[in-house]
């Protein structure tokens, strides 16, 4: 009985001698460390935090200051430099680089991603009332190599100009419509476009009708010189006609001005 007590007590003490322990006071406040790797869930040790199949869940807590807390942290946390937070909001999550000051933890929109799904670059205003169909808000310029404008159905394109059955507004018209509106027709006024914004789509769309309508007045401009062209060229030709003529009638009056 003595010996399988031993062996036992020999067990436990090597498995507390060889397993790897937490340090730190033992309250339930204060902060515990270790120096190994730690692994949830899974034998695999590669980094120092190894999660199995599951998740790991940041609780959001509206009390306390959502720019310090409530947040996934990549930096060393040293005053004045800069960390990157991940941090879980009332109405999406934030993603930010944080310059930490001890008076100045305010961080300014960088990328968001609200609860409805829309993300907002430089800014938190995704959710606005009259604008239920974008997806993504950008605050100040956009700097890119290409943009690619998808257009859902032929008939949004602006090529029905160039129909047999397009009707052209004639030029006096429109001269008379510019000089009472100040601006071409469908085209949004300055008022209108600094209030409501310009659609991308929309207006290269009607861009390209307008420089369409302006290569059929080119065109009919065009039609107009060709035939007023022919209709010199066909008077030069009488006029020359004419001064030949009555160069031979001076002619022959002088020969018979000679001959008495």
């Amino acid at each position: 009985m003595k010996k399988i007590f031993l062996l036992a007590a020999c067990a436990l003490f090597s498995n507390a001698l060889f397993s790897q322990q937490w340090d730190g006071p033992l309250t339930t406040s204060d902060h515990i460390n270790r120096r190994g790797n730690v692994s949830i869930g899974t034998g695999t040790e590669i980094d120092k935090l190894n999660i199995g199949a599951g998740n790991i869940r940041i609780l959001y807590d509206s009390r306390i200051a959502p720019n310090v807390r409530n947040s996934l942290i990549f930096g060393n946390g040293r005053q004045q430099e800069i960390d990157f937070y991940i941090t879980k909001l009332a109405k999406g999550l934030h993603i930010y680089p944080l310059y930490l000051q001890p008076d100045n933890n305010i961080a300014k929109p960088t990328f968001y991603i609200s609860n409805s799904s829309n993300i907002g670059v430089g800014t938190f205003e995704v959710d606005c009332s009259n604008c239920q169909d974008y997806r993504l808000f950008v605050k100040d310029g956009i700097k890119t190599e290409k943009v690619k404008v998808e257009i859902a159905a032929n008939n949004g394109w602006a090529d029905y100009v160039f129909n047999k059955d397009y009707k052209l507004m004639p030029l006096n018209d429109l001269q008379a419509y510019i000089s009472d509106k100040g601006h071409l027709p469908e085209v949004p006024t300055t008022e209108e476009a600094i209030a409501n914004g310009i659609e991308l789509k929309e207006m290269n769309i009607l861009l390209l009708k307008k420089v369409e309508e302006l290569t059929l007045y080119l065109i009919d401009q065009n039609k107009i010189n060709q035939n007023q062209k022919t209709e010199l060229e066909s008077n030069r030709r009488e006029i020359d006609d004419m001064k030949n003529k009555l160069n031979s009638l001076l002619n022959n009056q002088n020969n018979l001005s000679n001959n008495k």
